[in-house]
């Protein structure tokens, strides 16, 4: 049985300290009770009588806008849907404040807390969704204890996302397994090895590495024979630990069970291919299988059932260990409300081409019969190669009509990604941190909001389409945007993102809608239209 213990973990601060969680509910309405119209104007540059729509202009902030956070699911059509039967793109980044990270320099913290700028920001860019990363040696730092006071804190960035219009992916996140697995001592990495870093993910009880070297002997984190044997006892459930851990996922979900803000459950980050594909497919299946009923368990007495994202398994230590890709239908287990959760770093990280790979994604989750969503991606310069690489995901990313999440809002400069060893010593870096914002190290002197990366993850998307989204094209330069779908019936009401304002080169034009309304926001617009009839229907924005 786990038990409940409280402490305050995070920075020292405790709950008092924070903004309490709201009540909990079927839906998080962000709908003022009534908007005034500020203009009614005609916005159709089109020649045809059906694409000439009257719309209303109003001015509402955020909180007072119109984004209504349903219960999500997957439909047997491999999308991700709200309740209303509109197809849902959930498109925003990976947020780290919440992880428990080694510190490798005691003079630099590993993350940053998100402020309330942050959260104005986030929504000025049109962001649906953050990937909340949480660490179980957090959630559960001694076993068969939960700690009550940090889902506290979890549930306060999912509350502070909510007020936003952002929904929360709650990721399970591991690099390299542990915090607790670091080398001490340089010297004792014998020759052809290097000294490790510690990372992220499971708690001291749940670390098994048999004293064996936490020396790499190759160029990845998961290299040393410590951090391998590690996965491999985990994967084998010695002691129970694999067994605990899907009871942790349970009392998470329990937390949030009937709780639509929360977009869904992200099993394991980049769990490690530490043995043979052949040998570690079984045993990785089991593993989900135990979790994905725990999550099921937990939520039985709710409205609806949460997203479960599930990944691939990743040969990071040992390429030829190859992925197991996993199957949960195979395993027994029904795929309703499963998604694919797969990480495309080619281009940026590993080889290959960006279409490539998701092309190949596709290809994989079709044949399993799920929906993919992009729990990572990213890139850590600006240089105009790089932009052009971005811009390139971006565009691809509309073009499958997926979601995901960018690597990362923020990265301090003591976040074991950053620091390194420098002989004898760890040591921070002293060049910028380019994430989605800048920071100057080894201070995490806060540079501002990166213009550049926002611009294009904040271009313009339909955040709920009525019917199925067929379509979706979206320059980042002009901020013109072409939407396509096709519903089986009237009266749904489409909601739309762009970054522009209304005037002669951004005004909206559609076909097959009625009621359009322009929301003025920070940052842009939301765009809603109702859908006229059962059929093909349009928006778009600028010129045709």
């Amino acid at each position: 049985m786990l038990g409940v213990v409280r402490s305050c973990r995070i920075g020292g601060v405790c709950l008092d300290d924070r903004v309490l969680r709201p009540d909990r509910r079927l839906a998080v309405r962000l709908v003022a009770a009534s908007l005034a119209v500020a203009a009614l104007v005609s916005c159709s540059s089109g020649t045809s009588d059906e694409a000439k729509a009257s719309t209303t202009t109003t001015a509402a902030s955020r909180e007072a806008g119109v984004i209504e956070l349903l219960p999500l699911s997957t439909s047997k059509d491999r999308r991700i849907v709200d309740s209303d039967g509109r197809d849902v793109l959930l498109r925003g980044a990976n947020v780290n404040s919440l992880a428990l990270y080694w510190q490798g320099v005691p003079t630099v913290d590993t993350t940053i807390p998100v402020s309330a700028e942050d959260w104005d920001t986030m929504a000025a860019h049109g962001f649906s969704v953050i990937r909340l990363l949480v660490t179980w040696a957090n959630v559960e730092p001694t076993k068969g204890e939960i700690d009550e006071d940090y889902l506290e804190q979890v549930d306060e960035y999912v509350a502070a996302a909510a007020e936003h219009g952002i929904y929360s992916v709650i990721d399970m996140h591991q690099d390299a397994y542990t915090s607790f697995l670091s080398t001490e001592d340089a010297a004792d990495c014998e020759p052809g090895t290097t000294p490790a870093k510690g990372w992220d993910g499971a708690p001291e009880w749940a670390v098994l590495s048999d004293d064996l070297s936490t020396c790499l002997t190759g160029s990845d984190r998961n290299s040393s024979p410590a951090v391998n044997r590690a996965w491999n006892h985990f994967y084998d459930d010695t002691d129970g630990i694999r067994t605990a851990f899907a009871e942790m996922w349970g009392k998470v979900a329990e937390h949030f069970a009937g709780r639509p803000e929360v977009a869904g459950y992200d099993v394991l980050n980049e769990p490690e291919t530490s043995l043979p594909e052949p040998e570690l497919a079984p045993k990785y299946q089991a593993l989900l299988v135990d979790v994905i009923g725990a999550i099921r368990d937990a939520e039985a007495d709710a409205d609806f059932q949460h997203i479960i994202f599930v990944e691939p398994t990743v040969p990071a230590g040992d390429p030829v260990n190859g992925i197991v890709i996993p199957d949960p239908k195979a395993a027994g287990v029904d795929i309703a409300n499963i998604s694919g959760s797969v990480h495309n770093y080619s281009e940026s990280i590993g080889g290959g081409s960006i279409e490539g790979l998701n092309d190949g994604i596709e290809g994989i989750t079709a044949g399993i019969g799920v929906p993919n969503w992009g729990g990572e991606y990213g890139f850590w310069d600006t240089s105009p190669e790089t932009l052009e690489k971005a811009g390139r995901y971006a565009a691809d990313e509309d073009d499958h009509r997926w979601g995901g999440a960018w690597w990362q809002w923020r990265q301090s400069c003591g976040d074991p990604h950053a620091v390194q060893w420098e002989g004898d010593e760890v040591v921070a870096p002293t060049d910028d941190s380019v994430h989605l914002n800048l920071l100057g190290c080894p201070d995490n002197e806060d540079l501002g909001p990166n213009d550049a990366f926002l611009d294009i993850l904040g271009r313009g998307y339909p955040r709920a389409t009525p019917g199925r989204l067929t379509e979706l094209r979206s320059e980042v330069e002009s901020g013109r945007l072409l939407v396509r779908a096709d519903a089986t019936e009237a009266g749904g009401e489409l909601l739309v993102w762009t970054p522009t304002e209304d005037d002669a080169d951004h005004a909206v034009t559609v076909e097959g809608l009625s009621d359009v309304v322009e929301h003025e926001v920070d940052g842009g617009r939301l765009v809603t239209a109702t859908v006229d009839a059962p059929g093909e229907y349009v928006l778009r924005v600028g010129p045709a």
